[in-house]
């Protein structure tokens, strides 16, 4: 199976589970959100998730870090609670990494794709990332 066809499969599942969450599904980006993202640009708002990401998903915080987290004030942190992504324990249920080990450069990497995905799918339903070079094209431009 090439690699557009799994991982497109991969994003349809994942966000379908999600989408039957009561928790997850509810979070949409605000208009002051939206207005930040299209002022700073994806490229921009990405890197500044990495940093977030590592800072409230490190080992210390392994637990539920997204009730410190303030949800409402980068799109990141909005876009983390909808993708299961806000802290070690849901990364673990929904994303299956574990929660007892160091996050790596990969996963962090999925991370950011899973945020973009969902972000890319708030503009327009319809609209994937399709294919691997795409998204490497995200974070090597």
């Amino acid at each position: 199976m090439d690699n557009r066809i799994s991982e497109n499969i991969y994003f349809t599942d994942i966000f379908r589970r999600l989408g039957c969450s009561k928790v997850c599904s509810k979070f949409k980006l605000r208009e002051d959100q939206w207005e930040y993202l299209a002022k700073r640009g994806f490229d921009t708002i990405l890197l500044e998730g990495r940093t977030l990401i590592i800072k409230i998903l490190s080992e210390e915080n392994s637990e539920h870090s997204c009730k410190v987290a303030p949800i409402n004030s980068h799109p990141i942190f909005t876009a983390l609670h909808a993708t299961g992504a806000c802290c070690r324990v849901s990364l673990e249920k929904w994303h299956k990494i574990s929660k007892d080990r160091e996050l790596k450069e990969k996963d962090i990497f999925y991370i950011l794709l899973i945020v973009k995905e969902w972000m890319i799918r708030q503009q327009n339903p319809k609209n994937e990332l399709v294919s691997e070079k795409s998204q490497l094209n995200l974070f090597c431009s």
